[in-house]
């Protein structure tokens, strides 16, 4: 028995053609008449012919020479009985074989997955989801499968099981596996090929993120999935906090703000507390009206304490709600400590009309601030290489300040140093002061690091200081294309009016009385830098109100976001060349009957602008956690037995990655024992992972700490959230989009309800496997009639030759 054909004219040495009978020389096989005669051994048709012909001639001859009285229609039926003899006794040496051939046509398999989940019990549409679809399966489906496909059904939600019958299936599933459900499937064994994998679902898969990869599986498999999606997209009346935007860290005591995203459907126009809470205490509530749909809001606060808090936004659970445990959202903030670290550089030597250091009143205006620290360093040689007259020392605290070229207390050497710094303020220093690497480290802390940076007029700055020929020409706002671009000559500051707003410019209590400190009390400045132009995303905030080039009016303050930092340009001064009276006059009278002089001014202007313009530039740093170790969850909100991946970048003191750090992270909640474990490091995204599984319901404090050579190196912290909420109920809308999505990738078709056509559904059934072909073989040659036959023969033959006397 094979069930391999054989070819008509396969040739094997020693064995001579292999034929399927004469018909086989025709080309035709056995399959093409199901039986026939096969010769195993078989020369070509020429020399059967020929030995035939030889083999008649010779028994003819032979009875006609033959002796005797037989007649010559004895003699020659004779001749033809021994030639039947001869040819039979050739036939049996062929070796003959009676051939069957026997079709076997192959089933296929086509999945039905159903969905079972208790969202498919909801009545959105007409008779319900799982009833709808029942419906479909029974009468549409079924109507167009073929018979040589056959359909397994299943039913999946938390686990994928088989189906006996479709009417038997119920709605009481806690979850939605949707991607589990089509693993599972993949794994299981079967006899006949799977042609195809039909969905039946509503699409709310919540138990695992990412069904999109089985469905490339499938398409790599050759399994197409299609969908039918169940179930209308329209939400239940319900209030949801989607999410909550805020920044890991925040300064204390300085006002915050978090943005809330808000679903609401069924609610319109009603209107709502929103509340932030902490230590179960409203610390800020604000009324809004509901829409329909999705709404964001931004609320502000003030945390009042330090270190790493938890708030909670919550919505007051309103009459028919479907679900109130999604009314709340709980985030975790690290309050830090806010002080603001500057170092401010100055240029201009002491002046004999002044009456303290030139660096002072800077210093002074900024230090009003009690949360911003001052490092002052001054120019100790001019641009022909003399000395300076500079007070080295404050004459009322009597802190000593340094030259910027001073090797231990002057401008900081290294990257590591400088990141002790939030703003770089360069006031009229020579390019000569710095290294080329102090020059990167400035523009790396803006752009890698969120610092800021201001440059100030003078002689040695902007292109007259040749600014513009190093790598600072990348974090500077402004285009600077002369290498002479100073002047000295009366100017008029006016602030666009669209600028007012900017929270550099804000200095009033009214954006009325800011108009007017800016353009009635602002004093006449007495020079300035021939910048061009603003670069392109740069914010002009002042310029000449007489002056102008070919850009327009000549730019006098400009600010800039530059990668992860900001920038501000300053192209006047600020000490007594071209700020005198800037610096001087620019407040109110301390005593209002006597005119506004330096003595008798409290620069209450002069002073606001620069903390504003510091903490402005500072944004991008006092935003930050501890930055040798960085702390990143996949999820903050998790349900029982959910595993999330906590990820832990660890930098050492030279910024690179450390991947040699004994890393532990530390799950801690209230009344409850800490869970300690180890975080392994990943050489593919280089840091620390380990997968974190809160033993209960609860708000949790997840702590990492890096340690090398037993040397702390950091830490830092996240909120993680543990709910046992109904997660199969939270979200009740179709997701049509899934469904799409797996269709899509694996190749298969999307259907609806309405979907009946018997031609378009056969679509999913896919082409039936080939039919398989077994031949039987039954030898010929050995049956006992046909040796006997072939007996009786010889003996009629030889007797009758004897009985006519022939010899």
């Amino acid at each position: 028995m094979s069930t391999i054909p054989q070819l008509a004219t396969e040739f094997r040495p020693g064995f001579g053609f292999r034929v399927f009978g004469f018909l086989s020389a025709f080309g035709l096989r056995p399959s093409d008449f199901g039986q026939m005669i096969r010769f195993t051994y078989m020369p070509e048709l020429k020399w059967l012919v020929a030995s035939a012909t030889l083999s008649a001639a010779a028994v003819v001859l032979s009875y006609t020479w033959a002796k005797g009285r037989a007649n010559r229609g004895l003699r020659l039926g004779l001749a033809a009985l021994r030639w039947i003899i001869i040819t039979g006794l050739v036939l049996c040496l062929l070796d003959p074989e009676w051939i069957d051939a026997i079709k076997h046509q192959q089933k296929s398999r086509l999945a039905v997955l159903l969905d079972t989940s208790r969202s498919m019990g909801i009545k959105d549409i007409p008779g319900g989801r799982l009833p709808a679809v029942k419906h479909w399966l029974q009468n549409d489906f079924a109507r167009a499968a073929p018979a040589d496909v056959g359909i397994d059904y299943y039913t999946f939600n938390q686990t994928l099981a088989p189906l006996p019958a479709v009417d038997s299936a119920a709605a009481t599933g806690d979850a939605t596996g949707l991607g589990d459900a089509l693993q599972a499937l993949l794994a299981m064994p079967r006899d006949d090929p799977l042609v195809g994998v039909v969905v039946c679902s509503d699409g709310i898969e919540n138990v695992r993120r990412d069904p999109e990869t089985i469905a490339r599986l499938y398409h790599r498999k050759g399994v197409p999935i299609h969908t039918l999606t169940v179930g209308t997209t329209n939400d239940v009346q319900d209030i949801i906090l989607e999410n909550v935007q805020v920044k890991r860290a925040v300064p204390n005591q300085a006002p915050t703000r978090i943005g809330v995203l808000i679903r609401a459907a069924g609610y319109a126009g009603v209107a709502v507390p929103v509340q932030i809470l902490h230590a179960n205490q409203v610390v800020a509530s604000q009324q809004i009206k509901l829409k329909d749909g999705p709404q964001r809001i931004e609320l502000g606060f003030t945390p009042r304490e330090r270190g790493f808090q938890v708030y909670e936004v919550r919505i007051p659970v309103q009459n028919g709600e479907w679900l109130a445990s999604n009314n709340r959202r709980m985030f975790g903030l690290e309050v830090l400590d806010p002080t603001i670290r500057v170092i401010y550089m100055e240029g201009t030597p002491q002046q004999p009309s002044s009456p303290m250091p030139e660096w002072k009143y800077l210093k002074d205006a900024l230090e009003s601030d009690a949360n911003i620290k001052v490092k002052t360093l001054y120019r100790q040689f001019g641009s022909k290489g003399q000395f300076l007259n500079t007070v080295d020392a404050d004459p009322e605290t009597g802190e000593r300040i340094y030259p910027v070229e001073h090797p231990t207390k002057g401008f900081p050497r290294t990257m590591v140093e400088l990141l002790n710094y939030d703003v770089v303020i360069h006031s009229d220093i020579r390019t000569d002061s710095f290294s080329g690497e102090q020059l990167q480290n400035m523009a790396r802390l803006v752009e890698e690091f969120g610092g800021g940076f201001v440059m100030i007029g003078g002689n040695s700055a902007f292109g007259k200081g040749g600014y513009h020929r190093t790598i600072l020409d990348r974090v500077i706002p402004v285009a600077m294309e002369q290498d002479n671009d100073s002047q000295a000559r009366p100017i008029t500051f006016q602030a666009p009016t669209a600028a007012l707003a900017h929270p550099v410019m804000a200095i009033g209590a009214t954006p009325e009385e800011t108009q007017q400190i800016w353009t009635e009390k602002f004093p006449v400045l007495y020079g300035c830098n021939l910048v061009d132009r603003a670069k392109p995303g740069a914010t002009v905030l002042g310029v000449d109100a007489e002056a102008r080039n070919r850009y327009g009016p000549r730019l006098l303050l400009a600010v800039q976001n530059v990668g992860k930092g900001r920038s501000m340009a300053f192209t006047s001064d600020t000490t007594r060349s071209w700020g005198k009276d800037f610096e001087t006059t620019w407040g109110e009278p301390i005593n209002p009957a006597l005119p506004l002089t330096e003595r008798n001014c409290d620069s209450r202007y002069y002073r606001q602008f620069w903390v504003n313009a510091v903490r402005w530039l500072a944004a991008g740093r006092i935003g930050k956690t501890n930055s040798p170790v960085v702390l990143e969850l996949a999820e903050s909100y998790c349900s029982i037995g959910e595993k999330v991946t906590a990820s832990i970048k660890v930098r050492g003191s030279d910024l690179g990655t450390v991947d040699a750090a004994d890393v532990s992270l530390c799950l801690s909640t209230t009344g409850q024992t800490n869970v300690v474990l180890k975080a392994a490091y990943d050489r593919v995204s280089q840091a620390y992972e380990a997968d974190l599984l809160p033993p209960c319901d609860g708000s949790f404090t997840v702590s990492a700490t890096a340690t090398f050579k037993g040397q702390k190196l950091g830490d830092d912290r996240q909120l993680l959230v543990c709910e046992s909420g109904d997660r199969e109920m939270a979200d009740l809308r179709a997701k049509p989009e899934l469904l799409a999505n797996l269709a899509r990738i694996s190749g298969g078709k999307m259907f609806s309800l309405s979907d009946k056509s018997s031609v378009q559904l056969s679509t999913v059934f896919g082409t039936p496997p080939p039919v398989n072909l077994e031949y039987r073989h039954t030898p010929l040659w050995d049956r006992w009639w046909w040796l006997g036959l072939i007996l009786l023969l010889l003996t009629v033959e030889w007797s009758v030759r004897r009985l006519s006397g022939m010899a």
